[in-house]
């Protein structure tokens, strides 16, 4: 850090140094900033671009990337930013959209240009723009670094997968999530697998409740019988099997 940069940087906070550049650069000029420059696109980049752009972006300022971490006075940075490069998303993956915006992007241009011409054409200041460049090519290698983390734990959910390990499938795709939290296809893959992985410990603590009725341990099995209408709530045969569970828990003191 040197003498100019601003008080936040020393923050105690969970971020790497670069993040912290970049959400403080984006949040300074949230108010003028244009959705390409958001984004770190040109004005004639394509869908894909702009995709790529949100994806690699969500995955460093999106609010679920740092549950349970220290942000400070950056949480609420974060989360306008991240708003805005939503929006910038929204409005740039849409070609009607994004036609109405250049048309209304290109008026705000003109009419600076028209009462303040030196102001307009006045060189960005080259440590401002240094600082920005090293901030995005920070983001870029954050982003990078994250997505291969992500794809070890994708590709161990995969395997585990195939192999009919649902429950370590589940925990692999969550672990991937925590890198890239608004990836489309790990939320698919997690919410599949999670949904298999309900069933077979729902499968799972149906057996054991059923053992433990047969054994007469009606406390043990008010437990099993509660742990089946976790992951099945209108299962009406489970229900009926533990009020009886119930009753005979009580009847017998336990």
């Amino acid at each position: 850090m040197s003498s100019g940069d601003p008080p936040e940087l020393s923050e105690d906070v969970d971020l790497d140094m670069e993040t912290r550049r970049y959400v403080l650069d984006v949040y300074a000029q949230l108010e003028s900033i244009s959705y390409y420059a958001i984004l770190g696109v040109n004005r004639a980049a394509e869908r894909k671009a702009i995709k790529d752009a949100y994806f690699r972006l969500a995955g460093v300022v999106h609010p679920d990337r740092y549950f349970g971490k220290r942000l400070g006075t950056f949480k609420s940075k974060m989360e306008l930013v991240f708003a805005h490069v939503t929006q910038a998303y929204d409005t740039l993956s849409k070609a009607k959209l994004r036609a109405e915006y250049d048309l209304q992007l290109g008026e705000v241009e003109a009419h600076a240009r028209s009462v303040g011409r030196i102001a307009a054409a006045a060189p960005v200041d080259p440590r401002v723009a240094a600082k920005r460049q090293a901030a995005l090519e920070g983001l870029k290698a954050h982003f990078a670094e994250s997505k291969a983390k992500a794809k070890h734990y994708a590709d161990a959910g995969a395997r585990a997968r195939a192999a009919g390990d649902v429950v370590a499938a589940a925990n692999a795709y969550r672990s991937a999530l925590t890198f890239l939290p608004a990836d489309p296809e790990l939320l698919t893959a997690f919410e599949e697998v999670e949904r298999a992985a309900g069933a077979k410990l729902a499968e799972s603590h149906m057996k054991k409740a059923q053992m433990e009725e047969r054994f007469g341990r009606w406390a043990a099995a008010v437990e099993s019988w509660q742990r089946v209408l976790a992951a099945r709530p209108n299962d009406a045969e489970a229900q009926g099997h533990l009020a009886n569970a119930v009753a005979r828990a009580r009847g017998n003191g336990t």
